[in-house]
């Protein structure tokens, strides 16, 4: 099944440009704005305040297309919570007004409490809210109803006692989850007036006609199992931070709760819907990061596969840490929160967001056949590159300005003329860029290799792998900043005959040009070196003759990269006597002589 949130928008950018031809009274059939469109739009200035949190409750609560499923409706309670001071009196009566009428239906209910006793599930078993009767175990509970106690129980287990996040639930109290007919939201969580936890949950009665899910039960309890881990999520955020921003602004809080989905319910995989175009299939949504790795994170449903890198990576104890520093400051973005935690790790946040965006060149179709990447990489989309390029170029390529948290991906498949090491560099505005590649060998396997400078004019990456010995190499360049973009970019690629200007100031100690040294010591008995410096990548060989021209022995023989190298010479089974060297560097030829004397 395709992705309802494209669907939407394809059926919109149709229906705009159907506007001309069409009459005034289809013109009218336009569907609803998502919520995040109506928060885009007054950010953008473009609508009031007050406009913006009336259309986002009538989009919930006054639904003109009953076929229209919203992830989450959390964070249009969100955006009033922050707001609320702002907002004039008249648009928090009509607020609430859309709030007690679209929940008159649910006054009088059941309940039933989960077996750990945490959570009071209120449910219907009529009307325009009720949940389904099927009572196949028969304790008197409708099947429906068990399923949400023993998902809130699961969540619960692992998202307080597992990995520690911040208990919402007062001890000697109960956690309410409302079953209703939410119009198309998978569910929400909003703030609590009944004392004892601060929120409550409403969950949707039937998620009948939502996306499909992977759960092997089937798509119904899959969706309702992970939408109660995804708005638990939110009620520990609302105890942590009060859901304040920027990590309470929609993309954090909906990329964190929806990484929970993935934590609780590992079989479920309901965000496949939105990091591909369906659930079986390998295009990338246009909103994911396997789409558009140049347009930044954070990006809500869509760039969750961001935030189950570092959970594959270090485990949820990093996101209990970060949370906890949130919690602690009360003005930190999510990524900043990691830049702070993740040097107790041992690692640095600029290594690791180039690796997350390596892990997203290597899935789907690009996948290798070791453990290198996600867990589910083979069932992830393919990511879109910037150049699909066939030979390594010989002059530089011109790489778009990269915003804040954002990359761009390039794949080279070298050519049969292609030899040599494999050296590659970025040219830069003295921002900051970090460099990755992956080298795809023809076994399947990769290898990684991770650099990454700010404040200097370039990055440079030498490596010790022949272009001849890989099968293909991704380029991941990302800007590590969630403030600065990088700009004036350029990709340079090295090969034998085609050198990298290095102005990289870590290399600024590599010859400049080409030397060959005279042997030292000489006379020499019975060992002595031979040096030589090169500027560049190099076909070298080096070989040992008599007087007589006849071949002594051969040195070396074969690519060096550039660099100072000092070869030994052992003459222990030779006379004394002169004897040359000569060193063949390319097209250039340098003949020396040394005396053995024993």
């Amino acid at each position: 099944m395709n992705n309802p949130i494209r669907q939407f928008k394809y059926a919109l950018l149709i229906c705009v440009a159907l506007c001309f031809s069409l009459p005034a009274a289809a013109q009218e059939q336009l569907p609803p704005p998502t919520l995040l469109d109506i928060q885009d739009s007054y950010i953008r200035g473009e609508i009031e305040l007050d406009e913006a949190v009336l259309e986002q409750f009538k989009v919930l609560f006054e639904p003109s297309n009953e076929h229209q499923i919203h992830k989450c409706a959390t964070p249009a309670l969100m955006f009033y919570k922050e707001h609320e001071q702002e907002l004039a009196p008249i648009t928090k009566e009509k607020v609430a007004a859309l709030k007690q009428e679209a929940m008159a239906s649910s006054l009088v209910e059941q309940s039933y409490i989960s077996p750990s006793g945490k959570f009071e599930i209120f449910y219907h078993t009529s009307g325009s809210d009720s949940v389904s009767v099927v009572d196949e175990d028969g304790n008197g509970i409708p099947d429906y109803v068990d399923w949400a106690a023993e998902s809130a129980d699961s969540t619960y287990r692992h998202e307080v006692s597992n990995i520690g996040f911040t208990d919402p639930i007062p001890a000697g109290t109960r956690y309410n989850i409302y079953i209703i007919n939410t119009g198309g939201a998978y569910g929400y969580t909003e703030q609590s007036s009944s004392g004892g936890p601060l929120t409550e949950i409403f969950i949707e009665n039937d998620f009948e006609g939502f996306p499909p899910n992977t759960h092997p039960e089937g798509n119904v309890k899959g969706a309702l199992y992970v939408t109660i881990a995804h708005e638990f999520k939110h009620a520990i955020q609302y105890q942590q931070n009060n859901w304040r921003s920027p990590s309470g602004a929609f993309n954090w809080a909906e990329m964190d709760a929806t990484l929970m989905e993935e934590v609780v319910y590992d079989d479920v995989n309901d965000y496949y819907n939105y990091i591909k175009n369906d659930l079986n299939g390998s295009t990338p949504y246009f909103e994911s990061i396997f789409y558009g790795p140049e347009n930044g994170t954070p990006g809500a449903y869509w760039h969750v596969s961001w935030m189950i890198f570092f959970t594959e990576h270090f485990g949820n104890q990093i996101w209990k840490d970060a949370w906890q520093l949130i919690e602690d400051q009360n003005n930190l973005p999510l990524d900043e929160a990691l830049t702070e935690v993740i040097p107790d790790y041992g690692e640095d946040f600029p290594t690791l967001f180039v690796r997350n965006h390596l892990w997203h060149f290597a899935s789907g179709s690009r996948a290798s056949l070791d453990s290198y990447g996600f867990e589910e990489k083979a069932d992830y989309p393919y990511s879109n590159m910037e150049e699909e390029l066939s030979m390594v170029p010989s002059q530089s390529l011109a790489v778009g300005d990269i915003k804040p948290l954002a990359a761009r991906y390039y794949e080279i498949v070298p050519s049969s003329g292609d030899k040599g090491y494999v050296d590659v560099a970025v040219d830069f505005d003295s921002s900051q860029v970090g460099i990755g590649l992956l080298f795809y060998y023809e076994d399947g396997s990769v290898e990684e290799v991770i650099s990454t400078g700010a404040n200097k004019s370039q990055v440079y990456i030498p490596t010790e792998i022949y272009w001849e010995d890989i099968s293909r190499l991704g380029i991941v360049i990302a800007n590590f900043s969630n403030s600065t973009s990088s700009r004036e970019l350029s990709l340079l690629m090295g090969k034998t005959g085609n050198a990298i200007p290095i102005r990289d100031p870590e290399f600024a100690d590599l010859p400049k040009e080409i030397r060959v040294y005279q042997n030292y010591p000489n006379p020499f008995n019975p060992v002595t070196n031979i040096d030589f410096e090169l500027p560049r990548v190099a076909e070298v060989k080096l070989e040992v003759y008599d007087l007589m021209g006849r071949k002594v022995q051969t040195l070396a023989d074969g690519t060096f990269r550039l660099g100072a190298y000092s070869i030994p010479f052992d003459a222990s089974g030779l006379a004394s006597g002169t004897y040359l060297y000569r060193l063949q560097i390319d097209d250039m030829s340098f003949t020396k002589k040394m005396l053995l004397v024993k």
